[in-house]
């Protein structure tokens, strides 16, 4: 149902009543189920927009860079507009933390304009001019922890391929103490073996790149830089688990990931390593891209699963779990990007490899996002245990103008007196990962719940 609202929005710039209608005709459903869905998304638009929408994102990070100022700049610069003509307002995170701030022009991203070039585009849009091309300019840094060296050889398809052996991959993923690295921290090599042994012939995999927390920007880097141990991580776990079928559900903003994963998934049917007979086996597992229609809640499991089933993004009760119950009420493998990629780094180069990565007690390595008031914001690749101090004074240059660090924040807001402690799994090995912002007013204090209550979120109830 998503391809077809978005194509009728396409058209039309909006979701007309009629053309809802004649939908609910062809699909034979009532028009009210396709309203409700449609309703629930930021994406669908059920009434004609303003013919420019601009959007600041009014999160933490683009705040603390300039974001609250450009977008008043931007409402001086076009105060005379009608609404119906150009509309500038607060949106949530993009995904830009490390290039903020951030904006949106009729859906397209732009990263680190001000008040001096960012109302050309604006004037472009007006004028019905073509819009320059989104922002893309992320570094060629070479990722450590991919044993391929950025020349994907999927050698661990090929064995299993070879040996049949699914015990060892679950030992090995087991010892290595690897967890999701999505939020709960769920041992991974347990979940796979938990979809493995559950009843029933169909069972999915699914990779959970709704990355729309704000300031968590690692997994849109691995989506870019390493996509085939994304990939590679997704079918080991269809062949270990029996399941044939894999989703990568990837939020809207993300293009050029998008597009990355695509052209490396089309690579892999042609090479074989996707399809109905793998490698010319009788094994089999096709894999496919869903393009969110938005909202901060599609981030949560359940909430993800449902709106793949073309139904609200309304979290489910737990139990039962994904893992016996998940898509399409069938067991379910959901991990996160991060949680896929070092899955296969770990096939690859072995349990220990990961255990004796880390340092100060923890294991591991740690993709972060580091971005505010730093000098040289990004995502940076450590072992994890590395200290707050360490990543914001190394690895991100420390803070923004020679300023005094106040704070910073991980899962919660730290004071400047704990930055040496070190990055642990708990703090930042969810999926919001490690993001520094360095604050400079008070008023950074009411940032982070900004944007988070609006009606996207659904239903939360207690579990």
């Amino acid at each position: 149902m998503f391809d077809q609202l978005r194509a009728i929005q396409q058209q039309y710039g909006y979701l007309p009543a009629d053309q809802l209608q004649q939908l609910a005709l062809k699909n034979n459903v009532p028009v009210s189920q396709i309203h409700t869905v449609a309703s629930f998304y930021p994406h669908f638009h059920l009434t004609p927009p303003p013919r420019v929408e601009v959007k600041v994102c009014a999160d933490m990070t683009c705040h603390l860079r300039g974001g609250t100022e450009l977008k008043s700049s931007l409402q001086q610069t076009f105060r005379g507009r009608s609404p119906d003509e150009v509309s500038i307002r607060d949106v949530s995170c993009l995904g830009r933390c490390d290039k903020a701030p951030a904006l949106s022009v009729n859906d397209r991203i732009y990263c680190g304009l001000d008040a001096a070039n960012a109302p050309a585009i604006v004037h472009d849009a007006v004028a019905g001019r073509p819009l320059p091309p989104e922002t893309r300019d992320h570094p060629d840094t070479p990722v450590a922890s991919d044993p391929y060296a950025g020349s994907p050889g999927y050698a661990v398809i090929r064995r299993f391929v070879e040996t049949r052996d699914w015990s060892s991959i679950l030992a090995t993923l087991k010892a290595s103490g690897l967890r999701g690295m999505g939020g709960a921290g769920f041992p991974t090599g347990n979940k796979w073996e938990i979809v493995r042994n559950a009843a029933g012939k169909t069972k999915y995999i699914v990779c959970n790149a709704d990355e729309s927390e704000p300031g968590t920007i690692k997994d849109r880097f691995i989506m870019e830089s390493v996509p085939h141990l994304v990939i590679e991580g997704m079918i080991v776990a269809g062949l270990v688990t029996g399941a044939t079928q894999g989703i990568l559900y990837i939020r809207h903003e993300y293009e050029e990931p998008r597009e990355l994963l695509q052209k490396e998934i089309d690579r892999c049917y042609r090479d074989g390593l996707l399809g109905k007979r793998i490698l010319g086996s009788d094994l089999a597992f096709e894999l496919k891209i869903f393009v969110s229609p938005g909202g901060y809640i599609c981030g949560e499991e359940s909430a993800l699963l449902e709106a793949i089933e073309g139904k609200r993004a309304e979290p489910r009760n737990k139990p039962p779990f994904p893992g016996t119950n998940g898509l399409w009420n069938q067991p379910t493998v959901i991990n996160n990007v991060e949680t896929f990629t070092f899955a296969t780094a770990i096939l690859l180069r072995g349990a220990d490899w990961f255990k004796t990565s880390g340092k100060n007690g923890s294991a591991g390595m740690k993709f972060v996002g580091i971005s505010g008031d730093v000098n040289s914001p990004g995502i940076f690749e450590v072992p994890m245990g590395t200290s707050y101090s360490d990543l914001i004074f190394q690895h991100a240059d420390g803070v923004l103008g020679q300023r005094q660090l106040l704070a910073f924040a991980a899962v919660v807001g730290l004071p400047a007196c704990l930055n040496g402690r070190p990055c642990t799994r708990l703090e930042c090995g969810g999926g919001r990962g490690f993001h520094g912002r360095f604050g400079r007013d008070c008023g950074v204090r009411r940032r982070p719940l900004h944007a988070r209550h609006g009606p996207e979120c659904g239903a939360l109830l207690p579990q």
